[in-house]
C-alpha cells in the first residue's frame, strides 16, 4: 500500500503556485454604485462601527418622509391646494428617529434644524385662526396660554353677553321677563357699580312706558349724586341731596295726581295752615258761606321763557244727592289757578270761597271737587260730606 505523505517536490509545486497566484496582477476593481445623499446624522461614538445596510435604508426613508412632509404642514408648498390645517400638536419629540440598532458611524454635524421643529407654532397659529372664523359653535375656541378668559361678544341685539355668572343670572331674568321692573332694576344697578352707562335704553325698552320713565328717573337721579360727590365731598349737605330732591320731585310728577287733603273751612292762612268749619251741619233755608281747602300732591311744574316754573290747576266743584243727582251749580264752575314761582313748587294747595244756596232741601250731600293737570292731562277727584239740617 502506497503511503498517504505527499512527496516534497508536490509540496514545493503547490507552494510556488500559491504565491504566484498572489502575486500576479489583480482582477480589475469593480466601480461601487452611486453614493446616495441622505440627510446628515448625528456621530456617534468615535471609532463605532457602520450601522447594517437595512437600518441604515429604514433611517434614510424616515428621514426624507419628514423633509416632505414639512411643507405640506407649513402650507409652504404653493403648487398643491391648500390643505385644511392640522390641530395635531408638533412637539420636539416628534420628530421620526432612526432605529438605535447599532451606532452609527462619525459624521458632520446637521448645518440646520429639521423643518418638523418649526410646524409646533405653525399648526397652532393655523388652527387658530380656522377656529376663530368657523362658525361651527361645536368647535371649541382655542386661546393662547395667556388668556384668562373669554372676551364678551355682542349678541344679535348688540348688547354684550355676560361671562360673570351672578351677571348672567340678572340678565337672563331680564331676558326672561322683560316687563319686571325689580329684574330690571337689579340689572341697571350691577352696571351702575361697574361705572357703565344707565340706563341701558336696549334692556330696559321691554318697560312700559311708565316703569321705564320711573327706572330712568331713579337711575338718573342716583348718577348725578354720585357725579355731585366725587366732584366734591366737601359740599354742604343740601348741596348733596339736592339730586336725590330733583329726583323725587321728577317722580312725583310720573305718580298719579292726588286730592289727599279736602276741607271745609272758615279760614286759610297758607298750605296745611286753616281753620276747619265746626260741624259740616249747615242749616236749611238760608246762604251758607264756606271756604273750600283742597290740597293737590303730583301736580306738574315746567320753566316758562322768562325761566320762571309755571303751575296750571283747574278746579271745579258739584253737589250730589245721595242718589247720585247734580244740585249744584246749575253749570259748571270750573276755574284755573296759574301759579308762577323762582323755584319749583314742592307744595300746591286751593283755598276757594263757595255760597251754598238757600234752596238746598234738607238732607246729605256729596261735594265732589275736581281737579285738572292740563300740562299732564291728568285728573283727581275727592268727596266731603254736607248735611243740610232744620234750623
Amino acid at each position: 500500500m502506497r503511503n498517504p505523505r505527499k512527496s516534497p517536490l508536490l509540496i514545493w509545486i503547490g507552494t510556488v503556485g500559491l504565491f504566484g497566484c498572489q502575486s500576479g496582477h489583480a482582477p480589475p476593481p469593480v466601480a461601487p454604485p452611486p453614493p446616495v445623499v441622505v440627510a446628515p446624522v448625528p456621530a456617534g461614538p468615535e471609532g463605532a462601527p457602520a450601522p447594517d445596510d437595512d437600518a441604515s435604508v429604514l433611517a434614510q426613508k424616515t428621514r426624507l418622509y419628514a423633509r416632505d412632509l414639512s411643507p405640506l404642514i407649513n402650507n409652504q408648498d404653493s403648487s398643491l391646494p391648500e390643505a385644511q390645517p392640522s390641530i395635531v400638536q408638533w412637539g420636539q419629540g416628534s420628530q421620526p428617529a432612526a432605529p438605535q440598532a447599532a451606532p452609527v458611524a462619525p459624521a458632520a454635524a446637521p448645518a440646520t434644524q429639521p423643518a418638523v421643529v418649526d410646524a409646533n407654532a405653525a399648526a397652532r397659529l393655523a388652527a387658530a385662526k380656522v377656529n376663530s372664523n368657523n362658525s361651527n359653535d361645536d368647535v371649541p375656541q382655542i386661546l393662547p396660554e395667556s388668556a384668562d378668559h373669554i372676551p364678551q361678544t355682542p349678541d344679535a341685539t348688540g348688547v354684550n353677553v355676560p361671562t360673570d355668572d351672578f351677571e348672567k343670572k340678572l340678565y337672563q331674568n331680564v331676558l326672561d321677563y322683560p316687563r319686571d321692573l325689580g329684574a330690571q332694576l337689579d340689572y341697571e344697578l350691577l352696571r351702575f357699580t361697574r361705572d357703565e352707562t344707565t340706563p341701558d335704553l336696549a334692556t330696559i325698552s321691554g318697560l312700559t312706558s311708565e316703569d321705564r320713565e320711573i327706572l330712568s328717573a331713579l337711575l338718573d337721579g342716583i348718577n348725578n349724586f354720585r357725579n355731585t360727590v366725587r366732584a366734591d365731598s366737601n359740599q354742604m349737605l343740601g348741596q348733596k341731596i339736592q339730586p336725590l330732591v330733583d329726583m323725587v320731585d321728577r317722580l312725583h310728577q310720573q305718580a298719579e295726581l292726588a286730592i289727599p287733603v279736602v276741607a271745609l273751612c272758615t279760614r286759610v292762612d297758607s298750605f296745611a295752615v286753616y281753620r276747619p268749619v265746626p260741624s259740616c251741619r249747615f242749616p236749611a233755608g238760608q246762604d251758607n258761606e264756606v271756604i273750600v281747602y283742597c290740597e293737590v300732591a303730583n301736580f306738574t311744574s315746567t320753566q316758562n321763557n322768562q325761566q320762571m316754573w309755571e303751575t296750571r290747576l283747574r278746579q271745579e266743584m258739584t253737589l250730589y244727592t245721595e242718589g247720585g243727582m247734580a244740585v249744584w251749580p246749575e253749570k259748571s264752575n270750573a276755574e284755573m289757578f296759574v301759579d308762577l314761582a323762582h323755584s319749583r313748587r314742592h307744595d300746591f294747595f286751593i283755598a276757594r270761597r263757595v255760597a251754598l244756596p238757600q234752596a238746598l232741601t234738607i238732607g246729605r250731600y256729596l261735594l265732589k271737587v275736581t281737579i285738572t293737570d292740563p300740562q299732564s292731562s291728568r285728573i283727581a277727584e275727592a268727596t266731603t260730606p254736607i248735611d243740610i239740617v232744620a234750623e
